[in-house]
């Protein structure tokens, strides 16, 4: 039976591996991104020729 023995390239591309692993972890850590949907940030300004009491 051969004996599997790892190369050079079989090294690097593990370790290339393990950092995209790591750098995915750290952004799964991150909180979601606020994406402002559904949230009002501020009123509607009324429209010209309109009152406080029309606009609503």
């Amino acid at each position: 039976m051969p004996v599997y023995r790892p190369t050079s390239v079989d090294h690097d591309q593990t370790e290339y591996m393990r950092q995209i692993v790591r750098e995915a972890r750290e952004l799964l850590k991150q909180p979601p991104p606020d994406t402002f949907l559904g949230r009002k940030t501020m009123d509607v300004p009324p429209k010209e020729g309109q009152s406080d009491e029309d606009a609503g």
